[in-house]
């Protein structure tokens, strides 16, 4: 929500530079030379440009995020894993414990 009324600021100060602007100017693109473009235009394409350039770098960002919390995930599984596995080790050692432990205590119990 707080994006879309940051557009519709950004969109109304445009609106009211534009109706301030609206004088032709001259442009070099690549050694092309237009001419009698209005300077809101040509401010209002440099805008778009830009905003493109900073939504690619932020799908870019967001890319290389995500990949990092699937590597996270990853380690996260495998650390559960190992965990799980020593809990049963452990569990079968405390039997196997209690097992020696009743098995010298009926030794000591017998002659």
């Amino acid at each position: 929500m707080f994006t879309f009324i940051l557009y519709v600021i950004l969109a109304v100060i445009f609106g009211y530079f534009a109706t301030q602007n609206t004088q032709p100017v001259s442009v070099v693109i690549f050694g092309a030379n237009l001419s009698r473009i209005p300077l809101y235009a040509v401010l209002g394409a440099t805008l778009l440009v830009g905003l493109a350039f900073s939504w690619f770098i932020g799908l870019f960002d967001t890319f290389a995020s995500s990949m990092k919390i699937r590597g996270k995930e990853h380690t996260i599984k495998d650390s559960n894993a190992t965990i799980s596995e020593l809990k049963k080790k452990i569990n079968q050692l405390e039997m196997e414990n209690a097992k020696l432990s009743g098995e010298l205590k009926g030794r000591s119990n017998n002659p």
